[in-house]
């Protein structure tokens, strides 16, 4: 049964302070529709607060691979694939009543969208990330719970940019348990709402936002970026805010899409949370939690979008997919290439139900299918993600 968009309290949109100065507010990461939405590329503001600076798993039956790989490698029970068709386009539950809307509006006009553009009866991440090869297996996110924090528009209408995130994770693991929650953009915010992502074991969570140092709408550059970022770290502010999570979590955030504007396009330079995360660790400061950011590929291909953000020096920790949400060009942004990774760890998730999300981000980085120079380099990261490799484990896994 999927969960429903639950609309948040408002909290105050005044700019946010981490210790001093006050910080100036900065853009939104997020991208375009143009084939399937009227409206036209937007941005959020986000605010930093100071004050905040089981589920049954398997079978008797289940295969075991104990004996080889550790408990880690135990498996789960696969589903199949008629119950996976029936769960595209976020099912039919949800397609006639989206939001659980007493009288909702049909997704009829999104998948006559969908099938204008294309011919094929399949969203364009089921198939670019062959993820339709692992349905067949049974491994189809079935039981697994993720979280969406995103914007979300209450018009039982889909057409807000949470809804296309949803529905690229979706057209990944269509049967995984959908938490889609609204938030305002406040920092202090999602820091609260992913505490309660843990507690209702929402363990995989996409974050398709985040703070740049360039606005990519309006060219503009944020001139105060270095000594907010300078700030950040002096005060300890964390990516994934004060709290203690369980060590099933993972966070997956998009890389951001000032690319082109960007001098330096090296997420680190580049992104808020990125460059605090870098500096801290230059400082000796250990990551609490598992976190990817996840860059854009162009269409169809194998080079980083012009608009993505690259792996830099953060290249142990990210990692690349394609970024259309339906058709092939309907879409453009790292908001829609991160959903096909967290779509992914769903599934793998499905099949390793024991992997903590450390296990699991390590599982999906050094799988990835190696482009650009040999290793791990400051382009792609890891590479593009590769479910088939993901799926298929060799040795014992060991995160570091």
């Amino acid at each position: 049964m999927r969960e429903f968009f639950k609309k948040q309290p408002s909290v105050a949109r005044g700019r946010g302070r981490l210790g001093e100065p006050w910080f100036p507010r900065v853009v939104l990461c997020l991208a375009l529709l143009p084939s399937l939405a009227a409206c036209a590329k937007f941005s959020q503001d986000v605010k930093i607060d100071p004050v905040h600076a089981e589920q049954n798993i398997g079978d008797e039956n289940a295969e075991d691979y104990t004996s080889e790989f550790g408990s880690s490698y135990e498996i789960g029970t696969p589903s199949t694939r008629a119950a996976t068709n029936s769960a595209l386009f976020l099912g039919a539950e949800l397609r006639e009543h989206p939001y659980d809307a007493p009288s909702g509006v049909s997704y009829g006009s999104l998948f006559a969208a969908h099938t204008a553009l294309n011919s094929a009866d399949l969203p364009i991440a089921s198939t670019d990330t062959s993820a339709t090869t692992q349905w067949d297996a049974g491994w189809t996110g079935r039981g697994v719970k993720v979280a969406i924090l995103d914007g979300f528009t209450d018009n039982d209408r889909i057409d807000s940019h949470g809804d296309y995130v949803s529905l690229v994770v979706n057209s990944v693991a269509p049967e995984a348990t959908l938490e889609m929650r609204n938030f305002d953009f406040v920092m202090s915010s999602a820091f609260d709402n992913w505490v309660d992502f843990d507690a209702n074991a929402f363990h995989i969570v996409n974050n398709s936002f985040g703070a740049a140092r360039f606005n990519h709408l309006t060219n503009e550059e944020n001139t105060a970026f270095d000594a907010d970022v300078a700030s950040a770290v002096a005060g300890g502010y964390r990516t994934t805010g004060p709290a203690t999570y369980s060590d099933r979590m993972l966070f997956v955030f998009s890389a951001g899409n000032s690319g082109a504007l960007c001098p330096d396009r090296r997420i680190q330079e580049c992104s808020f949370d990125a460059a605090v995360v870098y500096r801290q660790r230059a400082n000796g400061l250990a990551d609490k939690d598992a976190v990817i950011w996840v860059g854009a590929l162009n269409d169809a291909g194998t080079d980083i979008a012009t608009y993505s953000h690259t792996a830099g020096d953060m290249k142990n920790d990210f990692i690349v997919a394609h970024d259309d949400v339906l058709s092939a060009g309907d879409a453009a942004g790292t908001s829609f290439a991160a959903p096909r990774v967290t779509g992914a760890a769903a599934l793998v998730r499905h099949k390793f139900p024991f992997l903590d999300g450390r296990q699991l981000k390590t599982l999906l980085l050094e799988t990835a299918t190696d482009i650009g120079a040999a290793g791990i380099d400051e382009v792609f990261g890891h590479g593009k993600l590769d479910l088939a490799n993901a799926l298929s484990p060799q040795g014992e896994l060991a995160a570091e």
